[in-house]
């Protein structure tokens, strides 16, 4: 069963969410919806770049490398990063949303270039996941397998994100591949959205899911840290300062099974993944 309250955050620090998916599934691009009016110094289409983590404030980037030793750089370095021996980039944005929450941009995990080491280290800070997955080859058996690598209690207050919505064009192919993703995802996210990132890029927000998905992450929010409502002073503040869903949250909870958080049975670098048996018989490569 869904648990009824989320852990309070450590020393009342906003909760962490971090968005992930296989390469070119939308990741940054909802990142950028998310911060709002604000740019990021990020280019949507950069890649090769270490995990981007968003904070709130308005000071230089600084680079955490492998060994938690920190480094202050200019925004236009950042997509010179390496991402060998980077932990991740710590980015200070006046964005509204990153008054409630902190967002963690990962890397695609399906990105030959990126090492097992980047998750085992940066996923463990994560207390929830917006997992993105494109309309067109929704719920693949590679992201699957690394979902059942993640701890079942971030699974549990997690979302998945059908993104690229607009590119199933009848309503009823679009009601055909939701199902078959709730079946195949079935006690694994606490809830499903589909959305039109490149519409509500636009500011076309009204028919693309986005807001459904900004409401979930308020809940997430709340619920992680008991918190007050997002405008009131943060305590841990340091020396930095396409159609949705119905909103449900349903309780999707999985049953424990007791694994880590990081995705150890999937072995970055071109080393196929071991994978778990199907749970059903439909192909999660086919787009319906």
């Amino acid at each position: 069963m869904m648990h009824d309250a989320f852990p309070a955050m450590d020393g009342g620090r906003r909760p962490r969410i971090a968005i992930l998916g296989e390469f070119s599934s939308g990741k940054s691009t909802l990142t950028n919806v998310l911060l709002g009016h604000v740019s990021s110094p990020v280019r949507v289409t950069a890649t090769q770049v270490p995990p981007i983590w968003y904070c709130q404030g308005d000071s230089d980037p600084v680079v955490v490398d492998s060994e938690g030793e920190e480094t202050e750089i200019d925004a236009e370095a950042i997509a010179s990063v390496p991402i060998a021996g980077t932990r991740y980039v710590r980015v200070f944005l006046p964005a509204d949303i990153l008054a409630g929450v902190d967002l963690i941009d990962m890397p695609g995990s399906s990105d030959p270039n990126m090492s097992a080491d980047i998750w085992n280290a940066v996923l463990p800070e994560a207390d929830a996941v917006i997992w993105c997955t494109p309309a067109t080859q929704a719920w693949r058996q590679s992201e699957a397998a690394i979902w059942d690598g993640i701890d079942p209690e971030i699974q549990a207050r997690s979302i998945l994100l059908v993104t690229r919505i607009d590119k199933v064009l009848s309503e009823h192919d679009r009601a055909r591949l939701l199902k078959r993703v709730r079946r195949e995802t079935s006690g694994l996210f606490r809830d499903i959205f589909t959305v039109d990132l490149l519409s509500a890029q636009n500011g076309t927000e009204a028919q693309n899911g986005i807001e459904a998905v900004r409401a979930a992450l308020e809940t997430l929010r709340t619920g992680l840290s008991g918190a007050a409502p997002a405008d009131e002073p943060d305590p841990s503040d340091d020396r930095r300062s396409g159609e949705a869903t119905v909103l449900r949250l349903e309780d999707h909870a999985p049953a424990a099974r007791g694994v880590s958080i990081v995705p150890r049975r999937v072995t970055m670098g071109g080393v196929t993944a071991a994978r778990r048996p199907r749970r059903t018989t439909g192909s999660a490569g086919s787009a319906l």
